[in-house]
């Protein structure tokens, strides 16, 4: 008897250390990652046209230079965290799970370790910290955030040099509706755009269905556009010198300036 209750508490405590079923799983890195797809080719014009592309063209330009500046902070920890996505975490005990595991990257390897907390019934904490494979000890933070587990909300930090801010990362999703936004905010210390940000929003039921607002140092710009025909349109006050939509046609017909309806 003594031995069957032994192996009946033995049992209960092997259940305690792998609590599976409370395993948290990870947001898609649309949590953490902006789509500029929809900007990603420059229109292409028809020689001899007299058609402009001006307002396409600058809201081209303008994602592009977002879209570099970001990419220059988060590419390493993106890709760590996608490849976070294929791995089984192990559990490490007190509601903590651990993911490790070796990547590679613009050939060099790398060793991450991405560690996800219980913080609540509605949260968890997750941080991720990465070091050269050849130099596993010499591991870094590059970025933690706090997620709901119901994955309608996601907040991440991004760092330089494991302790540094420099870009706050913010989503959320309705997942009946799936409207949706994710918002990068630069938190550098003491840089010219330190407190500049660009939103994405992605609002199904609108005839622009998607929009960007970009806030710099030189102003703000509002670009809106339909994810089908990518026809839409812009208002940049500094650039454009006044506060009305200008606007561009669909992908179809050559993404050319329009007036607005």
């Amino acid at each position: 008897m003594a031995v069957l209750g032994a192996f009946v508490m033995l049992s209960l405590s092997s259940c305690e250390k792998e609590p599976a079923d409370e395993k948290m799983e990870l947001p898609p890195v649309e949590s953490m990652l902006m789509d500029f797809s929809d900007f990603s080719e420059e229109p292409a014009a028809q020689k001899g046209s007299a058609s402009t592309y001006n307002n396409f063209l600058y809201s081209y330009i303008n994602l592009g230079f977002m879209n570099v500046a970001v990419t220059l902070v988060s590419a390493l920890p993106v890709a760590a965290y996608g490849h976070a996505l294929q791995q089984t975490p192990e559990y490490l005990g007190d509601n903590t799970w651990e993911w490790s595991y070796e990547f590679p990257l613009s050939g060099l390897n790398y060793l991450a370790t991405l560690t996800g907390a219980r913080l609540s019934n509605e949260e968890f904490s997750v941080e991720m910290v990465i070091a050269a494979a050849l130099s596993p000890n010499a591991g870094v933070k590059w970025f933690d955030g706090v997620v709901r587990y119901d994955h309608t909300k996601a907040d991440w930090t991004f760092y330089k040099d494991g302790t540094i801010s420099v870009l706050e990362v913010g989503w959320n999703k309705d997942f009946e509706t799936e409207a949706a936004d994710l918002t990068y905010t630069f938190t550098e210390p003491e840089k010219v755009e330190t407190g500049s940000y660009i939103m994405w929003e992605y609002i199904p039921e609108d005839v622009y269905d998607a929009a960007y607002t970009i806030s710099m140092a030189g102003g703000t710009s509002n670009i809106e556009w339909n994810v089908s025909t990518i026809e839409g349109r812009v208002m940049a006050p500094a650039a454009f010198g006044d506060d009305l939509w200008h606007c561009w046609d669909s992908q179809a017909n050559g993404l050319v300036d329009k007036v607005c309806d």
